[in-house]
C-alpha cells in the first residue's frame, strides 16, 4: 500500500471512530477534545440546558 493510501485509511478510521463516539454519547456530549503531541482537535456542539 502506498503512503498516501495508508494515510487516507488512517484518516478514515479516525473520522469513523469520532463519528461513532458522537452517536453513542449523543445526549451527553457537548464538547469533544482530542489532544496529541502536536495536534488538538476540538468539536463543540450546540447544547441546550434543560
Amino acid at each position: 500500500m502506498t503512503p498516501l493510501k495508508y494515510t487516507l485509511a488512517i484518516l478514515i478510521i479516525v473520522c469513523l471512530t469520532i463519528l461513532m463516539f458522537s452517536f453513542i454519547h449523543r445526549g451527553k456530549l457537548c464538547e469533544l477534545y482530542i489532544r496529541g503531541q502536536n495536534q488538538e482537535v476540538v468539536a463543540k456542539l450546540a447544547c441546550s440546558l434543560g
